[in-house]
């Protein structure tokens, strides 16, 4: 009765709402679903090289797992589906030789499917997606094995388990095209079972095209032209990996609705690779699990990426990862073709910018991405300034920043899943700490009455933190939806210098916005107008000091009382002494070591508190939001504030890190104010960074005197406006042209006075 009643729905359901757009599709013959006839051939040949020995013994084994086929407890089990993938896919390379293992991978899944009846939860759900996306491969490649019966029944078992899961294109539930489950393996599935199916039934593959051609790419491809994912970095995995197969899969039909340049994601989860072996990887933005990139899961969208973009560093990135797949073997060797060429890394920039819709930088001071473990002294920094709030896994981080040295040191805190029942999506933890302002390492304003953000599924957010709001209530259904309501935040500049290992890399943005009321929470007047941030990463090419991070910020509230905070998390304890704030990470190996230089407010004018430690890891607004932490979650938070009450005031912080033990001697850190041109000047090492105290952009003539006289500089100056520009150094007269997009000039001199007119 249930297939029935599935039956007739999927036909009442599609004719009633769908009329198909596809009547010019003319799909080729079996198999088409991930592979040609063309295709067999070469896969056959390929997985003799050296590139899939692991695989090999996987696929291997997972043919002659023992199983009668049946779940025992009505749960997705994947030695069963596994096994089912594995002697489809041995029938599909040698159809006269493996006859047999294609008639029992076609008896095997008709057996499996039935006896799946629960799907509660995330995984039960991807796990029954994943078994009606190895039901369609069993269909499309041992199609000439099967009878009309033998392909009725399989049919209807497809779309049972398919139906079992959260989303059913057989039941009118609603969806969202830019965020939500529904961007994940539903749309996959059905468009694969529509392929697969398509001689018997065309209604099922055209109204999934049409779901892709008319809903998914317009939501999709603005964001992929950012070379970032939406969802942050490690939803990249669960949701990007969908949708470069869907790529891949219409690709293979000539009718690919993606932009070509989507495989440049994959770039954004290799600039944020880690030499980290467990605990949270990679450089966190928005909701983080543990263990993605350097665990089993999700890793397919990296050899897919490659296939389809045939770039030598993405190559190089699959190949890297590509052991890790031995739980969807038979698709690796499809998807991935070790006759690629491949590139080294470090022949890749280190730093690299994500532009709007995103807005977002990663700067490194070596890769070292083969290496898990604390012994790389690679610098990893992660500047945020994303222009469009996606929400939905995003979080209020806008101006947050991330460093990574010998273990993480500055730290997006919280946890997005721990065993306390307060923790994950849209629960009290996630609502009032985690996914808000506070948790990141950017500012709050506080007006003590405004209203408390509405975030998550429910009104659960009781807590003020004086940081970001967002555009609407609920996330959206579409990328259109989301650039109509306008930008959260604004790109001011971007800069990053010459060469594989670029001296500096520079970001500015302005986030105003982001910081009063909207409509959508309440009509409540603006509390600031102006919130600005700069990141200045120095790539300071030293072994005990490899990098330092300028953050400077111009802030001005509508109301002088209103309180500003400048935030710094921490997994330990820190010490502040002397405007100077120190703290280390050496839990479990690591070795790593920050201090902060508090440069302004000025010393006299610094409040800076510690908050955290046992029942104030996640405090907020006089409560602790949750009691469960772990390595790299964060336990501390430093807040710096202005002592004295002003509408308008400057925050600049110079951080270096180094080794923890044994420590070496920090640089010195210097500043001087501009005597013309409101700039201020900073020194490190052998550098100089001069910065308009504004954050704006600077016309006119700019003077300051700083460094040593016998001592060569690399000098950066930012803020300034487009055109020609005179600079009169200790080391002589230069013109330098500045372009609009960066705001700066750069060029070496000896310590002394320095002047620059423009024009």
């Amino acid at each position: 009765m249930k297939s029935l009643f599935i039956s007739l729905l999927s036909l009442f359901f599609l004719g009633k709402v769908l009329a198909s757009p596809n009547n010019s599709v003319v799909m080729p013959g079996h198999p088409r679903l991930l592979v040609m006839q063309q295709d067999i051939a070469g896969i056959k040949s390929r997985m003799n090289h050296s590139d899939f020995a692991v695989l090999r013994e996987a696929y291997e084994k997972q043919k002659h797992f023992v199983t009668t086929g049946v779940s025992t407890n009505g749960e997705p089990d994947e030695d069963i589906r596994q096994k089912a993938e594995a002697l489809a896919f041995s029938y599909l390379i040698n159809n006269d030789k493996n006859k047999q293992d294609g008639l029992d991978a076609v008896d095997l899944i008709n057996k499996y499917l039935p006896s799946i009846s629960k799907t509660k939860g995330y995984h039960q759900n991807s796990s029954a997606y994943e078994a009606a996306f190895t039901a369609a491969l069993v269909y499309d490649w041992c199609y000439n094995l099967m009878d009309a019966s033998t392909k009725a029944t399989l049919m209807t078992n497809m779309k049972n388990v398919s139906c079992l899961a959260e989303y059913c294109i057989f039941k009118n539930t609603p969806k969202q095209y830019l965020s939500g489950h529904y961007g994940e393996y539903a749309p996959t599935v059905f468009l694969a079972m529509g392929i697969a199916i398509y001689d018997e039934e065309k209604d099922v593959f055209d109204f999934e095209y049409k779901e892709q051609v008319q809903s998914f790419a317009p939501s999709r491809n603005p964001w992929y032209a950012s070379g970032a994912h939406h969802q942050g970095s490690q939803y990249l995995h669960v949701r990007f990996g969908n949708e470069v197969l869907q790529a891949f899969i219409l690709d293979k039909l000539g009718l690919n609705p993606y932009l070509k340049d989507m495989s440049n994601v994959v770039f954004r989860d290799m600039y944020d690779n880690i030499p980290q072996a467990k605990d949270m990887d990679g450089m966190p933005e928005g909701d983080c699990h543990n263990n993605i990139t350097m665990g089993d899961n999700y890793l397919e969208f990296m050899p897919i990426a490659a296939s389809l973009s045939k770039n030598p560093f993405l190559q190089s990135y699959a190949k890297l990862n590509l052991n890790k797949l031995d739980n969807l073997c038979a698709r690796a060797f499809i998807f991935y073709n070790p006759s690629l060429p491949t590139a080294p890394f470090d022949s890749l920039k280190l730093s690299r910018f994500f532009p709007s819709p995103s807005g977002l930088m990663i700067a490194r001071t070596k890769w070292d991405l083969d290496k898990k473990s604390y012994s790389s002294d690679a610098m990893v920094v992660f500047m945020n300034m994303k222009e469009y709030y996606a929400k939905n896994h995003t979080h209020l981080d806008i101006g947050h920043f991330g460093i990574y040295y010998k273990g993480h040191l500055a730290l997006d805190a919280g946890i997005y899943q721990g065993s306390d029942l307060n923790n994950g999506w849209g629960d009290l933890n996630y609502v009032n700490y985690y996914a808000r302002t506070v948790a990141h390492n950017s500012l709050l304003i506080l007006d003590p009455n405004e209203p408390t953000p509405y975030e998550g599924s429910n009104k659960k957010a009781a807590s003020r933190d004086g940081g970001q709001f967002s555009f609407k209530n609920r996330a959206w259904d579409s990328t259109q939806e989301m650039l109509s309501a306008g930008k959260s935040a604004n790109i001011m500049a971007e800069d990053i210098a010459e060469g594989l290992a670029p001296d500096y890399s520079y970001f500015k943005g302005d986030m105003t916005r982001a910081y009063n009321v909207p409509p959508n929470v309440a009509v409540y007047p603006a509390k600031v107008d102006t919130v600005r941030r700069s990141f200045v990463f120095l790539n300071l090419k030293d072994e005990k000091i490899p990098g330092a991070l300028i953050v400077m910020d111009k802030v001005v509230s509508t109301n002088p009382s209103f309180k500003k905070t400048w935030l710094l998390h921490s997994q330990n304890e820190p010490s502040i002494k002397n405007g100077k704030i120190t703290f280390e990470s050496t839990e479990e190996s690591r070795n790593g070591k920050l201090l902060d230089d508090v440069l302004l407010p000025e010393i006299n004018n610094q409040s800076i508190e510690k908050i955290g430690g046992d029942g104030k890891e996640y405090w907020v607004d006089g409560k602790n939001w949750g009691t469960v932490t772990q390595e790299d979650a964060g336990r501390w938070r430093t807040e710096l504030s202005p002592k004295a009450v002003s509408a308008s005031d400057n925050f600049l912080n110079v951080i270096q890190v180094m080794d923890a033990n044994p420590s070496p001697k920090p640089l010195v850190v210097n500043k001087v104010l501009a005597t013309k041109g409101n700039y201020v000047a900073i020194t490190i090492g052998n550098r100089i960074v001069a910065e308009q105290l504004t954050l704006d952009r600077s016309g006119g003539d700019i003077q300051f005197s700083i460094g040593e006289a016998n001592k060569e500089y690399e000098v950066l100056v930012t803020d300034l406006k487009a055109g020609n520009w005179m600079i009169v150094s200790p080391s002589g007269k230069i013109s330098k042209m500045v372009v609009e997009t960066a705001g700066t000039v750069y060029f070496k001199s000896k310590g002394g006075v320095f002047m620059l007119k423009k024009g």
